[in-house]
């Protein structure tokens, strides 16, 4: 009798075990697919130390800027403003090289020199060259931010999200730019920054023509053309700082805001499956043996 009401305890413990086991994972089952997803769609910005883009894109992000001071500095040279030439040719080695000299000594110290020797002795040169002889040395420095931008990650440089993030930062380097050059509608209260801000645009616009145009739908790449197109002639028009802050802010809804990630995404499926299985297949396999 003692043995029976033994073996009887011990099955209905089991079966109570077992179903608060399913109960255990049924109840965990949401969390999991929140996690899942939450994860997979997680904003490319929170990847940045994980995946160590954040060096790449301040490197990028800073060439492209240099890059957009050269410009004007070259543009004013052409009009014969020495001043405004000199300044713009400046703020590379002013502004850019306490960022991008860690960066690049890492990857490769030789160029590195090389561009910080350039950058500093630019300035100091452009009053006394024809615009000629400045844009050689502009080509020159342009060859060797060339060399830099190939030091980026290979899965950065052949990924289109990465080149987004950077046409979004410069968009919104822009926008401040453009605020602080542009005070009142009509009127350029600091022609510095306002040149700043035309120039970011462009290398904007050239980062998307260079880097995605051809990679997305043309949809979206129509959307992106028709904003360039807006901001540049809002810009030129010297409209007030909300029009344009308006058009760079419209804009971004376009820019993808994440990536998916298929990898995640596909190992979320094989633990949901694993664990669907866990709960189902014992409620199967009795349904089995009672046919």
């Amino acid at each position: 009798m003692v043995y029976q009401v033994l073996v009887k305890f011990f099955i209905v413990s089991s079966a109570i075990s077992s179903m608060a086991r399913r109960l255990h994972l049924l109840l965990l089952l949401p969390i999991a697919v929140i996690l899942v997803i939450s994860t997979a769609t997680t904003p490319y910005n929170s990847y940045a130390q994980d995946f160590s883009i954040d060096e790449d894109l301040t490197l990028i992000v800073s060439i492209e800027e240099i890059r957009g001071h050269l410009m004007q500095a070259l543009n004013n040279k052409s009009r014969g403003n020495d001043d405004m030439a000199v300044a713009h040719a400046g703020h590379p080695a002013a502004e850019y090289l306490g960022e991008i000299a860690p960066i690049i000594e890492k990857r490769n110290p030789a160029l590195m020199g090389e561009l910080r020797d350039k950058l500093v002795r630019l300035p100091s040169k452009v009053p006394a060259i024809s615009y000629e002889e400045l844009r050689a040395e502009i080509d020159a420095i342009d060859a060797l931010l060339d060399d830099a931008s190939n030091l980026i990650r290979d899965e950065n440089e052949s990924s289109l999200q990465f080149w987004f993030e950077v046409i979004k930062v410069l968009l919104e380097h822009a926008g401040e730019e453009y605020e602080e050059g542009v005070e009142e509608e009509g009127t350029v209260s600091s022609t510095i920054e306002y040149e700043d801000a035309q120039a970011f645009v462009v290398r904007a616009e050239h980062v998307f023509t260079s880097r995605i145009k051809d990679s997305i739908d043309s949809d979206t790449s129509a959307v992106i053309e028709r904003f360039f197109n807006d901001a540049k002639a809002a810009m030129d028009e010297k409209r007030s700082a909300d029009e344009v802050r308006e058009l760079i802010d419209g804009v971004m809804p376009v820019i993808p805001e994440f990536p998916i990630n298929l990898m995640l995404i596909l190992v979320g499926v094989v633990a949901l499956t694993v664990v669907v299985g866990r709960v189902l297949m014992p409620t199967i396999g009795r349904n089995m043996q009672q046919v």
